[in-house]
């Protein structure tokens, strides 16, 4: 144990190098201590440290302040020295015009002389004007006193006319009023009889301009005929006439199922169109559309289909004809189109007299032609037959589903097709 103690008390014993390091540590507190001391003393002084930006802010605001109201004292300032010199410039001009009491005397002056009145006027007008103009005789002046004396002598002589008529006798006046009445009655009647003539004449001119032009074919020319079922049976019996009787040639591209309401089956204004452009040789365009046409059909951009005869219906389907016609007026083509005739069953029926109105009020816009079939099969809309009654006997004209042509039905649509044509001789073979 005491030997422990002995060497505890040795370990206490601090080495002189700790001592060193301790001293050294307390005289490094001391400095430090009395930096402190020294910088709390000294003033504080932003010398090194940036302005903050609302220091700015706040001298730049009021910098902007001071050039806005030099700016508006400046332009004060020269509105008063722009007001000071346009009413210098107005007294000005105003010391030039002419005072009231000289323009007194100018006015009792003017009612003596007329001309005087004239010129001084002119000269009253041009006096606050700087502009010299050139002096010119007063040649209006004088046509002016010369213009109304002429009216006083003629308000004179009629003054003495009017006198001398009155003093007439009383049977004098009466019988010259009788032989007046009597020629304007004749002149009225000679004057409406020729307003009546131009008018007849005017509504035959304009007839005539409304009317279609006729159907004239060469040799050289061919007939293109479109359409569905009821075309196909039609068009080779015009095809014959047309090559036998005037050796003109003819396209037949009718099929049947196919009309204007189903372009993505059959695009007929694309085919027609197309075919036009091909062959300038076409003259005259025959269409025999509407069997399969009164339904529902689909419009871009709608969901629902559009329903027959609606107004959308209608719009697209005008739009169609329109297009054909407007391809044969632009290749030069006539366009002969026939009517869809009257069907068995009522509904279809109803549907081809709709039909029938469209095609009708289009091809008249365009002053081309259209062949009613009704008369030539022999029934109308509000009765259907399918013969035609003569004196001899009945004549079958329609096949059973009430809807197609019998040869005699169809040979007698192509002889009605055949009348409608006019055919010219071209000037070579004439010759030979």
């Amino acid at each position: 144990m005491m030997i422990y103690k002995k060497s505890f008390s040795k370990n206490n014993k601090k080495p002189k190098s700790s001592l060193k390091r301790q001293r050294h540590k307390s005289l490094n507190k001391n400095v430090i201590k009395k930096n402190l001391h020294k910088k709390t003393n000294t003033p504080l002084v932003f010398t090194g440290s940036p302005l903050s930006a609302r220091y700015i802010l706040v001298i730049m605001s009021v910098t902007a302040i001071a050039l806005i109201a030099i700016y508006y004292k400046s332009i004060l300032i020269y509105c008063q020295q722009a007001y000071h010199t346009d009413l210098f410039d107005g007294n000005t001009i105003a010391s030039q015009e002419i005072s009231p009491q000289d323009f007194e005397k100018n006015y009792i002056d003017e009612q003596n002389d007329q001309e005087h009145i004239i010129t001084q006027a002119s000269t009253s007008l041009t006096q606050p004007i700087d502009v010299a103009l050139p002096v010119t005789e007063n040649k209006t002046s004088k046509l002016a006193t010369d213009e109304f004396d002429e009216i006083k002598q003629n308000k004179k002589i009629e003054e003495v006319v009017t006198d001398k008529n009155l003093k007439s006798e009383d049977t004098g006046a009466d019988y010259n009023l009788e032989i007046y009445s009597d020629t304007t009655n004749q002149n009225k009647q000679e004057i409406a009889s020729v307003l009546q003539d131009r008018n007849d004449e005017v509504h035959k001119d304009i007839e005539s301009i409304h009317e279609p032009l006729p159907i004239v074919l060469t040799s050289n020319d061919k007939v293109f005929f479109a359409g569905d079922s009821l075309m196909q049976g039609v068009a080779p019996y015009v095809k014959k006439m047309l090559f036998k009787q005037y050796k003109i040639e003819s396209i037949d591209l009718s099929k049947q199922s196919t009309g204007l309401a189903y372009p993505s089956a059959f695009d007929w204004p694309k085919t027609i169109n197309d075919n036009l452009i091909a062959d300038p040789s076409i003259k005259l365009l025959v269409v025999f559309l509407g069997a399969n046409d009164p339904w529902d059909f689909p419009v871009k951009g709608y969901a629902k289909y559009a329903k027959f005869k609606s107004e959308l219906w209608e719009e697209h389907y005008r739009l169609r004809i329109a297009s054909i016609l407007n391809s044969a007026i632009e290749n030069d083509v006539q366009v002969l189109w026939l009517a869809a005739p009257c069907m068995r069953k009522h509904k279809l029926n109803n549907g081809m007299v709709y039909l029938n109105n469209l095609y009708k009020s289009e091809i008249e816009k365009t002053q081309q032609h259209f062949l009613t079939t009704n008369e030539l099969l022999g029934c109308t809309y509000e009765k259907f037959s399918n013969f035609i009654e003569t004196d001899k006997a009945k004549i079958k004209v329609r096949v059973d589903d009430g809807v197609h042509f019998t040869p005699t039905g169809q040979k007698i649509l192509a002889k009605a097709i055949m009348e409608q044509i006019i055919y010219k001789e071209l000037e070579d073979t004439f010759n030979d």
